[in-house]
């Protein structure tokens, strides 16, 4: 798989972050727990090309990962999401982590958000503090 195939899959099943490290499948973060994408351990060269898709999809010049182990970026793919990723070193070989951004706000019901608390936004004089 390409790592845009791996992005939509982890975007459509509402993964938070998608992991790419030699060594391990594919895998991404949902509910918490990580679920592996890819059938079988990817070896260093697939994690290369995924995260030099990763740098090309943001228009992004690997050169300054390469010297130093480790970046910090983010992109945008035009009715997916938005994408940050970090890319560090493990074990000798690139890795990355990639997180989903979504364009859209969840419904405050669906974080659980209890309806006093969204009426305090409502109150326009005072300070409301939530601790």
């Amino acid at each position: 798989m390409e790592l845009t195939d791996y992005l939509k899959q982890a975007v459509a099943e509402g993964a938070s972050d998608l992991f790419i490290v030699a060594g391990a499948p594919v895998s991404e973060k949902l509910d918490g727990h990580l679920k592996a994408l890819s059938g079988e351990r990817v070896f260093p060269e697939v994690t290369e090309a995924l995260i030099r898709d990763a740098y090309r999809l943001a228009d992004r010049d690997i050169t300054g990962y390469l010297t130093s182990g480790d970046d910090d970026f983010s992109f945008t793919q035009t009715g997916l999401a938005r994408f940050r990723v970090n890319t560090y070193r493990q074990r000798g070989s690139l890795a990355a982590v990639i997180r989903v951004v979504s364009f859209d706000i969840p419904d405050y019901r669906e974080l659980g958000i209890p309806e006093s608390v969204m009426e305090l936004s409502e109150e326009a004089h005072g300070l409301v503090i939530v601790s």
